[in-house]
C-alpha cells in the first residue's frame, strides 16, 4: 500500500466485496494510477453490509502488496525452491502427471482445496475439475475439518449438501446458538452482516438469545444468556430437549408427518434421554434444560424460533448427531420453512436446482481405497488423505495438488506431514509459501481477491438477505500471479485430459480454451459463464450487476417455498431418520460415562477477530494478537498449581505444546481453550513466522481413529488433555 504519509489522490475508486468469510461485506478500494492500492474502506452504499466491515477486509490492500507474497512460479532444485517460468512449470507438471496416470491410473492424482477456494468462483469451478477431468475422484477439502457434519446431514435429510436452512434472524422470537461466536466469526454456513448487531436487535424487539458454549464468549458477554456446557456434549443436550418436547409436553406431530418420513424413529431416539440423565454428561442442570426446551416450544408456537450450531459443535465427537437433532427439532417444532423460523434461500440463480442437475452435492459411488469413506459435498475426508498416500493399494495417491490451503498446518496430528515424502509430486497453488509448500516440488503464485473478477456463487443459498453483487478485478495481477482458472485449465491441457467425460467438470478445461479466444483476459470466460447462469436464474443479469457495482437486493425468501417443493430427496420428503445417524446413537451411550468423569480437562479452540485461520497472520495492516494463550478456569488451575501468566504444557498422547496461560471464570470447569492456526516455523511469510505461538494441532489426535464415523469430519475438539506448569529443559529432572 502507499505510504500513509504521502497523500496520493486515487486515480479511481472501485466497488468490490470481501471474500474472507461468508458475509461478503461491501468495500470501496481506492487505486492510484500506478495500480497501487491506496486504501480499502467499507462501502456505506452496500445494500446489505451498509458500511459494516471487520479489520480483516480492510487489510486486503496490505495482503495484495505484501513483500512475502508469491510472485513467480518456483521449482525445487537440489532441495531449494528456485524461480522458473510458467511455461516450464506447466509443461513439467503436466508431463509428470501424465506419466503417473499412464503408469498407475487416474487415482494416483489428488487435490486438496483449502477454505479460500470456495470464496472464489474461478477456483471453485476449475480446481476440482482438473483431477476429475483426469478421471480421478480424489478431491479432499477443508470442509471436512470444520463443517462436514452439516453437509452430510443435509444430504441425507434434504437430498443435497447445499440445503442449509437459514435462521430468519430479522423476525425470530428466540434464537439458540450452539458452538458459535458471531461477534468474532460472523457465523458459518450463513451469510449475515454484523451478526452481533443482528442478535442485539432480537433482544431489542423483545426476543431472546441463548448462547450455549463451554466459554462465555465475546458474543455471550455482549448479548443474550450464556449456558455453559461440557465440550463435546451438545448432542446430549439436544436429545434431552427433544425428549421434553415429545415425551413430557408432546408436540402435534401431524404437520411434520405431512412433509417428512421417520418422525416416529426420531422421537424414539430421544426417549431415553431425560434431562436428569443429560445433566450428568453436559453439566447443564436438568431444570435449565427443561426451561430451554419449553421456552423454545413456546416461541415456536408464537413468532418462531431457531436452533443453530457452528464449528464448536461440528468439530466435536458427535457433530453429525447434533446437527441432525437440530434440524429435526426445528422441523418438528414447526420452524422450518416459516417466517421467524428458518428459510431456504433461492439466490440469483437456483443453486439447488443447478447442483442437482449437475450431480453435485449428492452422495456418489466413489470411496477411498479401503472402502470406508464416501465423498461429502464432493470431497473425501482430509483426515483420510495420509492413509491414501501411504497405503500399499495400487491406486494410492502419488501426486497431490494443494490449492489455497495449508493442510500440514491445519489437519490434526502428524500423519499427513509424515506421509508427504511418499509422494512423487506435490504442487502448492497459493498466496504464500506456507508449511505445506515447504514440502512442495512446485509452488505456483495465485491471484488474491483484488486481482480477479468474482461472484459469490457458493453462498447464494445461505443469505439472510438475498442479494447479488459482481466485482471486476480491482487491479491487474502483480508480477506473474495467475487465477486458479487459468492455472488449472493450462495444467489440464498440458496433461492432455480428454475433452469430454461423464460430468460437467470434464468439459471445463476445453471450454476454457474456447472462452480464452474471446477478446479480453482469461477471466472474461468466467464472466461469460456467469452471465449465462444469471440469465437462467431470471432474477438479475450481469449487465445489471455491472451497472450497479454496490450490488442489488433480490426478492426476499418466501416462507412455504421449500417443504413439498424444493426438497431434493427422491420422494420429496425430508428424511428425519437416516439409518447411519440412527445407528450412531449407540455412541452416545458408549461415551456417556467417559464424558461424565470429573476432574478431566478437555480441549476446545477459539478464534480472534483479527485473524482468520492462519493465512491472515502476515498482514501488516492488522495488529495481530501476540500469539496464542491458553484459557483455564482458576479452580482447575489451583488444583494443578498453575498461576496466571505461567508457561504451561498442554499434552495428549499425540503431542505437546508450551504456551502462556490466562485464568478466567469465562471458561467453564474442565475446559482448556487454545486458539488454532498459530506456530509458523516453516512458513515463508516472515511476519507470521516471527509471531510467537504454537500449533495446537500438534496435540489434537489425527488419522482414521479420530473421524466422525458418519460424516468423515475430523474430530478436532473435546479431546482429553493434561495441563501442567512447564519445566524449563535446563532444569528438568532426568
Amino acid at each position: 500500500m502507499a505510504d500513509r504519509g504521502t497523500p496520493t489522490p486515487p486515480a479511481r475508486s472501485v466497488r468490490t466485496f470481501c471474500r474472507i468469510c461468508e458475509v461478503h461485506c461491501g468495500l470501496v478500494v481506492d487505486v492510484a494510477a500506478d495500480e497501487t492500492v491506496l486504501k480499502v474502506r467499507p462501502d456505506r452504499d452496500h445494500p446489505v453490509s451498509k458500511g459494516y466491515c471487520c479489520v480483516k477486509g480492510l487489510g486486503l490492500g496490505a495482503l495484495h502488496h505484501d513483500d512475502d507474497r508469491l510472485d513467480t512460479p518456483l521449482k525445487r532444485v537440489d532441495g531449494e525452491l528456485v524461480p522458473v517460468s510458467w511455461e516450464q512449470a506447466t509443461a513439467e507438471i503436466g508431463a509428470r502427471v501424465r506419466a503417473l496416470v499412464d503408469a498407475h491410473g487416474p487415482r494416483s492424482v489428488a487435490i486438496y482445496q483449502g477454505n479460500p477456494t470456495f470464496f472464489s468462483l474461478q477456483a471453485t469451478l476449475m480446481s476440482a475439475a482438473y483431477v476429475e477431468a483426469l478421471g480421478s475422484p480424489n478431491v479432499f477439502a477443508s470442509h471436512s475439518i470444520d463443517v462436514n457434519t452439516k453437509f452430510h446431514v443435509a444430504t441425507e435429510m434434504y437430498g443435497l449438501s447445499l440445503i442449509q436452512p437459514v435462521p430468519d434472524l430479522d423476525h425470530v422470537e428466540m434464537f439458540v446458538c450452539l458452538g458459535s461466536n458471531p461477534l468474532v466469526s460472523q457465523m458459518s454456513v450463513l451469510t449475515v452482516a454484523d451478526a452481533a448487531g443482528v442478535l442485539q436487535r432480537i433482544e431489542a424487539r423483545g426476543g431472546r438469545v441463548v448462547v450455549v458454549d463451554p466459554r462465555r464468549t465475546e458474543t455471550a458477554r455482549r448479548v443474550g444468556e450464556h449456558v455453559p456446557i461440557r465440550p463435546g456434549t451438545d448432542a446430549y443436550l439436544l436429545a434431552a430437549m427433544l425428549h421434553v418436547l415429545t415425551q413430557e409436553q408432546p408436540l402435534d406431530l401431524a404437520p411434520a408427518r405431512a412433509v417428512a418420513r421417520g418422525v416416529d424413529e426420531l422421537v424414539a431416539a430421544a426417549a431415553p434421554w431425560k434431562p436428569e440423565r443429560a445433566e450428568a454428561v453436559t453439566g447443564v442442570p436438568a431444570a435449565a434444560i427443561r426451561e430451554l426446551a419449553t421456552a423454545y416450544a413456546a416461541a415456536s408456537s408464537r413468532g418462531g424460533a431457531a436452533l443453530y450450531c457452528s464449528t464448536g459443535v461440528n468439530m466435536g465427537p458427535f457433530g453429525s448427531i447434533a446437527t441432525w437433532l437440530i434440524q429435526g427439532l426445528n422441523l418438528l417444532a414447526g420452524n422450518l420453512d416459516r417466517r421467524g423460523g428458518l428459510l431456504v434461500p433461492h439466490g440469483a440463480f437456483d443453486t439447488l436446482r443447478l447442483s442437482a442437475a449437475l450431480g453435485l452435492g449428492r452422495f456418489d459411488e466413489h470411496r477411498t481405497t479401503d472402502g470406508r469413506w464416501h465423498r461429502v459435498a464432493g470431497a473425501f475426508p482430509v483426515a483420510a488423505l495420509a492413509g491414501e498416500i501411504t497405503t500399499d493399494h495400487p491406486d494410492r495417491v502419488r501426486a497431490l495438488f494443494v490449492t489455497a490451503g495449508n493442510p500440514v498446518h491445519s489437519v490434526p496430528g502428524s500423519d499427513l506431514r509424515e506421509a508427504l515424502p511418499r509422494l512423487d509430486l506435490l504442487v502448492s497453488v497459493d498466496l504464500y509459501r506456507n508449511e505445506t509448500a515447504a514440502h512442495a516440488d512446485y509452488v505456483l503464485p495465485a491471484t488474491d481477491m483484488l486481482e480477479r473478477s468474482d461472484f459469490p456463487a457458493s453462498h447464494q443459498s445461505l443469505q439472510l438477505v438475498p442479494h447479488a453483487q459482481w466485482t471486476p478485478a480491482v487491479v491487474a495481477p502483480v508480477a506473474q500471479r495467475r487465477t486458479e482458472w487459468q492455472i488449472f485449465s493450462d495444467l489440464a491441457l498440458a496433461t492432455g485430459v480428454r475433452p469430454w467425460g461423464t460430468t460437467a467438470a470434464h468439459a471445463l478445461p476445453r471450454l476454457n480454451r474456447l472462452l480464452r479466444r474471446l477478446p479480453g483476459s482469461p477471466q472474461v470466460g468466467v464472466d461469460q459463464l456467469l452471465a449465462v447462469l444469471l440469465r437462467w436464474g431470471r432474477r438479475t443479469t450481469l449487465r445489471e450487476l455491472r451497472a450497479t457495482p454496490e450490488g442489488v437486493l433480490l426478492p426476499p425468501t418466501e416462507p412455504g417455498s421449500f417443504l413439498g417443493k424444493r426438497v431434493a430427496t427422491p420422494d420429496g420428503l425430508v428424511d428425519l431418520a437416516p439409518a447411519d445417524l440412527v445407528a450412531d446413537l449407540a455412541r452416545l451411550e458408549a461415551a456417556e460415562a467417559d464424558l461424565s468423569r470429573p476432574g478431566v480437562l478437555r480441549l476446545v479452540g477459539r478464534r480472534d477477530r483479527r485473524s482468520h485461520n492462519s493465512w491472515m497472520h502476515n498482514n501488516a495492516h492488522i495488529s495481530q494478537p501476540d500469539g496464542n494463550t491458553a484459557l483455564l478456569h482458576p479452580d482447575d488451575a489451583a488444583e494443578r498449581g498453575i498461576a496466571d501468566g505461567d508457561e504451561v504444557e498442554v499434552s495428549s498422547p499425540t503431542g505437546r505444546v508450551t504456551l502462556p496461560v490466562s485464568l478466567t471464570t469465562d471458561v467453564a470447569r474442565g475446559v482448556v481453550v487454545v486458539p488454532h492456526g498459530w506456530g509458523h516455523g516453516a512458513s515463508g511469510a516472515r511476519r507470521a513466522r516471527a509471531l510467537p505461538g504454537v500449533n495446537v494441532n500438534d496435540v489434537v489426535p489425527g488419522g482414521a481413529a479420530h473421524i466422525d464415523p458418519v460424516s468423515g469430519q475430523a474430530v478436532m475438539l473435546a479431546h482429553e488433555v493434561e495441563v501442567r506448569v512447564s519445566v524449563p529443559t535446563s532444569f528438568a529432572t532426568p
